[in-house]
């Protein structure tokens, strides 16, 4: 699962905003969720062992794929090595 951490007050994270939408076209089978942390987190999502230091953060299983926006391209070609490596064990 790909968690992509965001805020209201960054920069970045309309970027990061237009990427999780696009990503949910383009792999609507890898489940992607846009966490707001200036709200109440789900208890699902409170999970003191991912370091989200700043907005936005990308993580996929609890490993921080990059801190601040990747290109759409980096990001497509991550995803698409971890979750065919995911669906392999």
């Amino acid at each position: 699962m790909l968690r992509i951490y965001i805020s209201r007050h960054c920069r970045g994270c309309s970027t990061a905003l237009k990427l999780f939408r696009r990503l949910k076209r383009l792999r609507p089978h890898i489940p992607i969720v846009l966490i707001d942390i200036d709200g109440p987190l789900p208890a699902s999502e409170e999970d003191p062992d991912i370091p989200v230091i700043g907005t936005p953060t990308y993580v996929w299983d609890h490993h921080v794929l990059f801190q601040g926006n990747p290109s759409e391209e980096e990001l497509l070609a991550q995803i698409d090595r971890l979750s065919s490596s995911s669906t392999t064990h």
